[in-house]
């Protein structure tokens, strides 16, 4: 991995770093920062104590590399940024992703908290109380004494008591139980823009203290249009954000939107085509099997391959012909060396592909990435306007790569 000796030691020493924040930051916006966090401090007694620091530790290199990696442009044209694909289509499109402005705001959100830690961290908590976010258990969980003193409920009780379908029940215990070979090992490797390694292999009591949530696997009326092996075969855990363990409404008296926090989708599944009117980020964590293993698509919603069905005040239906003849080239790979970096615009239908056909053993394998969005804090357009898209000729089934599609969009607002 070719990391970057004087950015390693930078992360090594908090002054260090506050004095190398990136140009297009005002050092005045970060230093000294005020916080207003979401909900009352957590307290925790002296042995408690210990564990949180823990976690907060690891929170902290997580997202000191992370922000470094986004404004790291060794590795192609951009100024003080990392290179993005952000639309698949037409032979791929890319952008230097700190030309966003949403991008500027969440680097600089990471900055004021990594710059002014013991402010930062009365936001913080174990969350130990919250009952939708489960530990992954097995070797990760058990080899971890964050994890072992949190004693979240696990994957296996999630998927014994929330899910009713045997399907995805099945393939969830699967999904359990190959969770820790799933996000450690060589195969997980970061991309070169990371100064350090914040994967499971560097980073274990965050990876399984975090909280995880298998959020397709539970019945409802969305599920209907998803994928059982997608169903129980993923989970999201968020580290920084309204539903992570630092929860920050304010800084500076300015509303906060970063989310940021990892993903794991198994091998041999399709992640859905989908939609949601928050812009979204993926940084791939792992070397393929073979050349073409993990594959995206996206595509915007002013492309001229999108067609308009019908529209109202709140919704465009829209449709896209994924079965067309040259559906196949509209698909490009990544990996944690090849294009890592996707940046998904609000409304961008996006999906994920892993074939497993390579892998020696396909059911312990998984697409592992470090995930973010950008501008959660605005309720009208967060989490509730995540919409899948569904089969134009049978609606309310799943989409599939050889069909036309079809995909409401929100009508963004500001």
């Amino acid at each position: 991995m070719k990391y970057n000796t004087l950015l390693v030691m930078m992360l090594l020493s908090s002054s260090a770093m506050a004095s190398e924040i990136p140009s297009f930051l005002d050092k005045n916006d970060v230093d000294n920062a005020e916080f207003t966090c979401l909900g009352a401090e957590s307290q925790y007694d002296k042995n408690d104590q210990k564990y949180v620091d823990i976690l907060w530790n690891e929170t902290l290199q997580y997202l000191q590399s992370y922000a470094v990696a986004l404004t790291n442009s060794e590795n192609g044209p951009c100024l003080n940024s990392d290179q993005a694909m952000y639309d698949s289509t037409e032979g791929g499109k890319n952008m230097c992703i700190m030309d966003r402005r949403d991008m500027k705001l969440l680097v600089k959100n990471i900055y004021q908290v990594i710059n002014n830690p013991d402010k930062a961290k009365k936001c913080f908590g174990a969350r130990q109380d919250v009952d939708w976010i489960y530990s992954p258990s097995g070797q990760l969980a058990e080899k971890s004494p964050v994890a072992k003193w949190l004693k979240r409920a696990t994957f296996d009780s999630f998927f014994d008591t929330k899910v009713t379908n045997k399907d995805v029940r099945k393939l969830g215990k699967q999904f359990t139980k190959s969770f820790t070979k799933m996000v450690t090992g060589d195969e997980v490797k970061m991309p070169s823009a990371f100064p350090t390694d914040i994967s499971a292999n560097a980073l274990p009591n965050l990876w399984a203290a975090a909280g995880w949530y298998p959020m397709y696997a539970e019945e409802s009326k969305r599920n209907d249009k998803n994928f059982n092996n997608i169903r129980g075969g993923y989970a999201y855990a968020e580290i920084f954000g309204h539903w992570g363990l630092l929860r920050i409404d304010e800084i500076n008296g300015e509303k906060v939107g970063a989310e940021v926090g990892m993903t794991v989708q198994s091998v041999d599944t399709l992640y859905p085509y989908h939609n949601h009117a928050i812009s979204e980020i993926y940084y791939n964590m792992r070397v393929p099997a073979c050349a073409n293993e993990f594959k995206s698509f996206a595509v915007r919603e002013d492309s001229p391959l999108i067609n308009t069905v019908k529209e109202d005040d709140k919704v465009r239906q829209v449709q896209f012909d994924a079965g067309q003849h040259n559906g196949q080239t509209m698909w490009l790979s990544s990996s944690a060396d090849i294009d890592p970096l996707m940046y998904f615009h609000q409304n961008t239908i996006h999906a994920f592909e892993v074939d497993g056909s390579c892998e020696a053993k396909p059911e312990e394998r998984a697409i592992v990435s470090v995930w973010a969005r950008s501008n959660a804090n605005d309720k009208r357009n967060d989490y509730g306007t995540t919409l899948l898209c569904e089969s134009a000729k049978n609606p309310g089934t799943p989409a599939h790569k050889d069909e036309v599609i079809q995909c409401d969009l929100t009508k963004i607002k500001w």
